[in-house]
This record gives structure tokens, C-alpha cells and sequence, in this order.
């Protein structure tokens, strides 16, 4: 005999369950998508920079005539590096920025041939790099910018429009290197493999949503337009690695489709590490023309 309404029950049953089933996958899927999002936000300062400290290594690579640029910030005592010209006041200063994973004094690998044709170099290191205090961020970055500056100024006795600025910048240094452009009269940019933005940079390494819990964006393609629009006499460079995986040689080559008056430099075979060794007389040759 059959009782009414028993096969409504036993229906019902499985389908409660497949629904139960359901609910908790996407209640872990959501967990799960929800602590990879918080990892990331939380974490990626460290995904960004990675400081380290000078070695003893590194005292037999400055070169004798270095000169150390002390100062101090609220964040605490920094130090930048001065390789004067052959004459007291420069002809041409160049600051220079390294990339996430590297030190000022690493330049010396790009400099260590280059012209005595009276150019200066001013090498920054970021916050929390090298001797520096800190936690390295857009602000602080600016801050130690700007305190190494006016330390070397003054101890040169000189105004900061008596002198021809230019910058040079690998990677992340790029964007450091443009965004002080974007504050400073500078007349001559040399960008090695940048990014469009910070933010597309992060998209190509962890996907367009997850690109969106970015703090801090540099944007290269909005720092590139304010020098031009500010300066009509400066003079840029963009030297990129065609084997680069790091930063992804298209988004130099969209720098360049956008700004026509950049030099583009696609170095064949070169990637992001090899691409200083590799296209390093082609850089020299172009800063110090």
C-alpha cells in the first residue's frame, strides 16, 4: 500500500542534499578565493620590494671617489651615493634607481666604463634598502628622493636649476625615476624594462581582479605625459629585454606607441636580469651623448 505523498518525500530528499553539497563547495570556494585575496593585500609590500642590506662584498666596488650622502628623515638616517664628475659642479646629474631586488651601489656594473665627460651620478637607495630606515612606499621613496637631493646641493653650494637633470631607472627604478621626473625640471629619462603601471604589471603576474587590491600604483603612462606636457625638451629612453618574463617587453613597446618621442631599444635576447649587461654600451652610449 502506498502511503500519500511518500515519493514527494524521498525526492525532496536528495535534492536538499545535492543543494547542502552545493552551498558548502561554494562556501569553501569562497573561502578560499577570500584568503587568497587577503594573502595577497596583506603581503604584497614583500611581493613588491625586497630589501636587503649592504655586504662586505660591496666596499671593493665603490670606487674611491664615492662620496656618502648622509641624512635624516622622520623615518630615520638614510644614505645615497655620489660619483662626482671630473669638474666640482657637474655638467649633468643623473639619479639613479634601481630595481626591487637591488642596491644603489649595484649601478656600478653599468657605470664602471663610463665617459669622464663630466656627468655626476647621485645612486638612491629606497627606504629599508641598503644603510636606509624605513619602510620603502611611494611617499618614502619620494622622501629620501628629495632629502638625498638637496644633502648633495647643498654640500655643492648649488641650486637645483643650475644643474641638467636627468634620471635612470631599471624595473621598478623606472617608475621611481619617473615619478621624480614628474616633481622635477628633468631633461633626459633612460628607462630600463618599465611597466605601463604598477597595477597592469600585477595583473599579468596575479590577474586583472585580484589587481584591483593594489595600495599603491605607479603609473608610468600618467607620470611619461606630465614630463612631456611640462617639458618640451627632454629627451627619453627605453631600453627592454625581448626575452623579459618578469615585465613583459610589450608594455615598453606600448610606452613607446603612445609617447612616438621615445627611443625604443628592444634588446634581443635579453632578459629582465641580462638586460643591463647586455644593452650596456648601447645605454651608455645614448646618456652620455
Amino acid at each position: 500500500m502506498t502511503v500519500p505523498g511518500s515519493d514527494t518525500r524521498s525526492d525532496a530528499e536528495p535534492r536538499w542534499l545535492w543543494l547542502r553539497v552545493l552551498a558548502t563547495v561554494l562556501a569553501i570556494v569562497g573561502c578560499a578565493i577570500l584568503a587568497v585575496a587577503g594573502w595577497i593585500y596583506f603581503s604584497q609590500h614583500s611581493m613588491i620590494y625586497h630589501p636587503r642590506p649592504y655586504t662586505a662584498a660591496y666596499a671593493r666596488v665603490m670606487p674611491k671617489t664615492c662620496v656618502e650622502i648622509d641624512f635624516v628623515l622622520p623615518i630615520g638616517r638614510q644614505t645615497a651615493f655620489y660619483l662626482p664628475g671630473r669638474d666640482p659642479i657637474p655638467k649633468r646629474l643623473w639619479l639613479a634607481f634601481c630595481g626591487n631586488g637591488s642596491l644603489a651601489l649595484d649601478w656600478m656594473g653599468l657605470l664602471d666604463r663610463y665617459p669622464s665627460n663630466g656627468d655626476a651620478f647621485l645612486l638612491i637607495d629606497y627606504p629599508g634598502y641598503g644603510r636606509n630606515a624605513g619602510y620603502a612606499t611611494i611617499d618614502s621613496t619620494r622622501a629620501t628622493t628629495n632629502g638625498a637631493l638637496k644633502t648633495l646641493l647643498s654640500q655643492l653650494n648649488i641650486s637645483e636649476d643650475q644643474l641638467e637633470v636627468g634620471v635612470i631607472g631599471h624595473s621598478l627604478g623606472a617608475a621611481a625615476a619617473l615619478d621624480f621626473a614628474s616633481r622635477h625640471p628633468v631633461r633626459r629619462l633612460v628607462l630600463i624594462s618599465p611597466f605601463t603601471s604598477l597595477r597592469e604589471e600585477a595583473a599579468y603576474v596575479v590577474g586583472g581582479w585580484l589587481s584591483h587590491l593594489l595600495i599603491e600604483n605607479y603609473d608610468n603612462r600618467k607620470n611619461l605625459r606630465t614630463v612631456f606636457e611640462r617639458n618640451g625638451d627632454v629627451h627619453a629612453a627605453i631600453f627592454h629585454g625581448t626575452d623579459d618574463e618578469t615585465i613583459p617587453v610589450r608594455m615598453g613597446a606600448k610606452l613607446k606607441q603612445e609617447f612616438p618621442r621615445v627611443d625604443y631599444f628592444p634588446i634581443e635576447g635579453a632578459d629582465h636580469g641580462t638586460v643591463l649587461s647586455f644593452a650596456k654600451d648601447q645605454i651608455i652610449a645614448w646618456m652620455a651623448r
